[in-house]
This record gives C-alpha cells, structure tokens and sequence, in this order.
C-alpha cells in the first residue's frame, strides 16, 4: 500500500531587491494564518538597518518576522545556521497551526533549502584569522595564486578579487585537506524534502519602473543615514574584518566613502549600479528554480487569490 500522507506545505516569496516583497507578505499575513521566515543574508544582522532596507521596528513589532533583526553582527550567520534555523522555524510554524511563508531575495538559502546542503566543515577561527591576516600583508592576489594551486575547479567560478569566497576555500581546504569543489560534488540529503513547497516568483516586467524604484529607494537610504549607520558597524569591536555583511551593497559602497576610496557625490550612483547587478544575479539563480506561479511587481491581491485557492 503507498504511503498517503499528506506533506505540510511551505510557501516561499522569492523576488529581486525592491519588489515589495515586504509588503506583500503584511499584506497577507493580515488575511491567513501565515508565520513569516526571513531570507536574507544581511537583514538578519542587528545593527544592519538602513543599508539592508530592513522592515521598520513598527511593522516588525506588529508582525515578526523570524530571521530578521536577530543575529548579533559579532558573529558570520552562516548558510546552514540558516538552513538548520529555518528548520526548527518551519516545524514550529507547523506546530502554531500556521504555513511558514519564507519572503527574501538570498538566492543562496533559498537554493539551500530546494537541493539540501553539502558536509562542508563548519569555519575556524584561527585559520580564518590566519587568512585575513596574509589578504592583509600579501593581498588578494596572493590568496587567488594558493586558490589557483589547490582548487583550480574553484578558481575558475570565483572572481579574483572576490575576498569572502576566496578566504572560504581555503579555510575548507586548511581544516579538511579537501577541496571545497569535491565536497559540492557530493550528494546532500535535505531535511526540507518532506515538505511541499508552493514557490511564488516575482518578476518585474517593467525594468524601467524597477531601476526608478531601486534609485528612489538608494536615495532615501542615504537621506535617512546609511553612511552614519556604518560608522557605527564599523566602530564595532568585535566585528569581523572580513564580515560578509561588510561587503553587502550599500555598506560596501558606504564603507568606501568613509575610507575616502569614494566621493561622497558619487555614493547614489555607485550604490545604483551595485543593486542592478545584484538584481540581475538574483534573476538569473530565479530562472533555476521550480515556481508553482509568478507574478509582477505589486501583486498582493493576485498572491492572496492564488494562495486561497491552493490553500486557504
């Protein structure tokens, strides 16, 4: 006899930067009982609010979003804290008789919890210290050249001034004598199997009226204080150097400005430029996955119909 029982269902929200994603997801967290995950890589961080257009304290007092505006910037959160988080999350969700809803634009978590993860070894301190240390004294170059010897897989799918993902590898390859394009190699088991996810796209249609949106939107992040915002991240003690958050867009840009590597004048038009590639990478990890329906930009009403009837 098959097995009939019936999967629990995970809705997910996956979008570009400035798609309204945030408020499509309040507005249906006013008509189902909906519980709201998180999907991004810098929104988690306290402290990382105008850069990462981080949902107001008054709209995350009234309705909370899980994995937003929890993790000390101290720490790197890292893909599996997010994997193994969103887990535990998922099941309480359930357990409260609500449908997690996961609403982000990290492609890489959300890619995460559709293939699973692989057994790549959690990071080391020291060695990653270590590192930082010889990015500082040698500089990029000389980390890509070991990269180059090592893991010329890697090499070939990591850009050579990339310091985060450089780093990463050969930390891999320091605690496990392994290379980290192997370890990828390997087949992953995925928790998030037993569930039946209901992939919600959006993809803008109107290109123009998204690059009016993201340069309104840079605007008044810089109107509201980004560049005062990161002198405080950077006058954290404990902070990382090579803190990925650091090298997020805005905070990137707002950095280089504070260092004088960057006019201020030029920060809107950087900061622009930066989010439109962002936005192209993010689209094109979209066209890798399986969507239940897209939408455009503004489709609240049309998401709410389409979940009630597969759902609600």
């Amino acid at each position: 006899m098959q097995n009939s029982k019936i999967k629990k269902k995970i809705i997910t929200l996956i979008g570009p930067t400035a798609c309204n994603k945030t408020s499509t997801a309040v507005h249906l967290i006013k008509k189902f009982q909906i519980s709201i995950i998180g999907v991004d890589s810098v929104q988690i961080y306290k402290r990382f609010n105008i850069g990462s257009a981080k949902p107001p304290q008054e709209i995350l007092g009234k309705y909370e979003h899980h994995l937003v505006d929890s993790a000390d910037p101290e720490n790197i959160f890292s893909v599996k804290d997010f994997y193994d988080q969103a887990h535990r999350l998922v099941i309480q969700a359930h357990s409260n008789n609500r449908i997690p809803m996961l609403v982000g634009g990290t492609m890489m978590y959300f890619n995460a919890l559709f293939k699973g993860l692989n057994d790549i070894p959690e990071g080391n301190e020291a060695i990653r210290n270590e590192l930082q240390q010889e990015l500082d004294t040698r500089g990029v170059d000389k980390l890509f050249n070991d990269l180059k010897k090592i893991d010329p897989e890697s090499a070939k799918t990591i850009k050579e001034n990339d310091k985060q993902r450089i780093i990463r590898a050969l930390e891999v390859f320091k605690i496990s004598g392994k290379r980290i394009s192997d370890f990828k190699k390997e087949t992953t088991e995925n928790i998030f199997e037993e569930f039946d996810f209901i992939n919600i796209g959006i993809f803008p249609s109107d290109r123009e009226i998204l690059q009016a949106r993201i340069r309104e939107r840079i605007v008044e992040m810089i109107n509201m204080g980004l560049i005062k915002e990161a002198q405080e991240i950077i006058k954290l003690k404990n902070i990382p150097k090579n803190h990925p958050a650091l090298n997020s867009i805005n905070y990137k840009e707002a950095i280089q400005v504070i260092n004088g590597e960057l006019d201020a004048s030029e920060l809107e038009e950087k900061c622009v430029i930066s989010t439109r590639q962002l936005v192209k990478r993010q689209i094109t990890w979209m066209r890798s996955f399986n969507f239940s329906k897209t939408f455009d930009i503004n489709s609240a009403v049309e998401i709410e119909k389409y979940l009630e009837e597969q759902i609600f």
